[in-house]
């Protein structure tokens, strides 16, 4: 069974928050399209990463997931990874680009600027997203939980449960922190939650639907995941798997003051 099959039958019946909850509770879109650009359609795009105009994705499925560097006036870097593993979600922190495997437990460590693994490191479960605060991994795994882990072994340091006026939010896939935020898409829906990292409250949710309507889509996989926070123009980028396009938006979302709050 795939990986959509699979994910799409928890989903059927473990999401705890209805999608249409959402959309009642978004009278303001909150995001308007700046641009776009054009994106790899072979891509299934798991992971998305955008820091001083460097770009680096993930791409899944089994005997097909890479991963890609590209920086302007320079050729893009791709690192083809064993068809043993799935890539999942990937975050930079320092000099490491640290990249998530779905099923294999394997946390893999590459050079963000060479793709030469370093090292890896095990954790149990499944791999879904990833991102940083700057100090800490902080990673999803299809469930309501996000975890904060320590970069240096991936220990567990912290975790919060997403919730939605009180029910916990599952299916928790691509993250983005920024700025006390946690923005997260949910497998196979066209919303992205912004979430609190402190406490696991959504604080908003983001209808992404007309950004690439699905009638435009295959009718399997076309779905939203890449989410990238591009702080020299103070935009974001998303696109999807399999998405011909990588579409810049720019957000309203709230402010966190207090701790968790700085910018990464």
């Amino acid at each position: 069974m795939t990986k959509l099959a699979v994910r799409t039958l928890l989903l059927a019946w473990a999401l705890a928050l209805p999608i249409s909850a959402c959309a009642e509770d978004t009278s303001a879109r909150g995001w308007q399209l700046i641009d776009s650009i054009p994106h790899q359609p072979e891509a299934f795009t798991q992971g998305l990463v955008i820091r001083d105009g460097i770009w680096w994705e993930s791409s899944g499925l089994y005997g097909r997931s890479f991963l890609l560097r590209r920086q302007p006036g320079q050729p893009p870097k791709r690192v083809d990874l064993p068809d043993r593993l799935f890539a999942e979600g990937i975050s930079v922190l320092g000099d490491s680009l640290y990249v998530l495997t779905w099923r294999a437990g394997q946390l893999l460590v590459f050079d963000a600027d060479t793709l030469e693994q370093k090292h890896s490191l095990s954790y149990e479960g499944e791999g879904w997203g990833l991102t940083t605060d700057g100090r800490q991994l902080i990673m999803s795994n299809g469930s309501a939980d996000i975890l904060f882990r320590s970069a240096s072994d991936f220990s567990i340091e912290r975790r919060i449960t997403v919730r939605w006026r009180g029910q916990a939010v599952n299916g928790l896939n691509e993250l983005e922190y920024h700025r006390g935020l946690i923005l997260a898409n949910r497998w196979t829906k066209d919303y992205v939650l912004v979430i609190s990292a402190s406490t696991g409250e959504v604080l908003q949710v983001l209808d992404l639907r007309q950004l690439y309507p699905r009638h435009q889509r295959r009718p399997t996989d076309d779905v939203l995941n890449g989410i990238a926070y591009d702080a020299s123009s103070d935009r974001w980028w998303l696109t999807g798997k399999f998405w011909p396009r990588v579409y810049q938006l720019k957000l309203d979302l709230p402010e966190v003051v207090g701790l968790g709050a700085k910018s990464r």
